[in-house]
């Protein structure tokens, strides 16, 4: 009895029996040895894109019972990006979709023999597969500016205009896989401008425009009553700094000098109005652009009262006199009388005020004129008595 195997190979290593059925068995053990190999054609060093694929190609004289493909040192397995055929005695691997931690020495490892190859993949340039957006926000808003890369963890830098900007309170930077990401904080008028990020050669650029918030009064002005003679001060806040502000009493724009102070530290504005008298009450308004904010002020007039008081006199007939008297303040109406008799200016009786001096001259006086004279001023009145000889 006869067994014949054909074209073997190692995987036909093994022990082989022969059975007579109902009778004797015999077994006898056959090993394989593998050839020796030979590459008929070797690997090729080579190089391509990447994104792209790359084949690595040999052929062996005898077809290899095993074949095993090493990137580096590491044993590859069939899949995914790596393809692994075998053809008679030409063998294949085909790697896909390439990246640049692809670049290596690849070996075709048939047991006995090997051969080597070189593979170096091209980097492609990074580029922005979706550029900045020009934008427009508002005063004290955020904004994003987003773009994309065509590979992720490529080093950016972001510019305003020309100045580099770094990351802190008003600049937050992000970076995920391929997207870059700058948001802008708190936007003020002068966040506004051009702003790009830059990856090696290549940068996308986009424009923000920051409108101004119109100012309101975050704090208006409040109503006041002062005594005459104080300094009085009135106050508001404004949203924003350094906005130019008007003053009026009523429709009345008022100046800055010695009456009126007008002062403006960051966004706080205040009128002072100097040594105030009744006349200075009325409305006053603080105005900046279309908004306006209103107080009225009223001044409670000190009473008047004689400082000086008229004083006796004696005088000869045929002379003049002047009786004199001063107020507290200044340009009051008096009135003169003798006895109750209300006196009028003219030849006879000059009446006469300077400042808070009043004055009674009597021309030419006669023994009749002799009497009780007094100066008026509302309930307060000083009297003194003349007498001609």
């Amino acid at each position: 009895m006869k067994l014949t195997i054909h074209n073997v190979s190692a995987q036909d290593s093994g022990e082989y029996s022969c059975e007579v059925i109902g009778g004797a068995t015999t077994r006898a053990k056959l090993e394989i040895k593998e050839p020796i190999h030979k590459f008929t054609k070797a690997l090729k060093d080579s190089e391509a894109d990447e994104k792209g694929s790359v084949t690595l190609q040999c052929t062996t004289e005898q077809i290899p019972s095993t074949v095993v493909w090493l990137k580096g040192h590491t044993e590859l397995k069939a899949g995914g990006r790596y393809e692994m055929s075998q053809k008679d005695g030409v063998l294949t691997l085909t790697i896909k979709q390439l990246e640049e931690n692809d670049t290596d020495i690849y070996t075709c490892d048939v047991g006995t023999a090997k051969s080597m190859a070189k593979v170096t993949v091209k980097a492609l340039p990074t580029t922005f597969i979706e550029k900045l957006k020009n934008q427009e926000k508002k005063e004290g808003e955020s904004v994003t500016l987003r773009c994309e890369l065509s590979k992720p963890a490529a080093v950016v830098q972001w510019k305003k205009d020309s100045e580099i900007l770094k990351p802190g309170e008003k600049y937050d930077m992000k970076q995920a896989e391929g997207s870059c990401i700058l948001q802008i904080l708190n936007l003020k008028i002068e966040d506004s401008g051009a702003y790009t990020c830059v990856c090696g050669d290549e940068k996308t650029s986009a424009a923000l425009k920051v409108t101004a918030l119109p100012p309101n009064f975050t704090q208006k002005l409040e109503s006041q009553q002062a005594e005459e003679g104080a300094d009085i001060s009135l106050c508001c806040e404004l949203s924003k700094a350094g906005v130019p502000v008007e003053w009026k009493k009523g429709t009345q724009v008022l100046k800055s000098g010695e009456k009126y102070q007008m002062k403006q530290k960051a966004s706080m504005n205040e009128l002072v109005i100097k040594k105030v008298v009744p006349e200075d009450s009325g409305d006053y308004s603080c105005v900046c652009g279309d908004q306006k904010t209103t107080a009225s002020l009223s001044i409670k007039a000190k009473p008047v009262t004689f400082k000086l008081k008229l004083e006796s006199l004696e005088a000869e007939e045929g002379g003049s006199v002047t009786l004199r008297c001063e107020l507290s303040k200044a340009g009051v109406p008096v009135e003169w009388k003798k006895g109750t008799q209300v006196l009028k200016s003219g030849e006879r009786y000059q009446m006469k005020q300077k400042a808070s001096v009043n004055e009674l001259v009597i021309e030419k006086v006669v023994p009749e004129d002799s009497g009780d004279y007094s100066c008026v001023c509302g309930d307060q009145k000083t009297t003194a008595s003349l007498s001609i000889k």
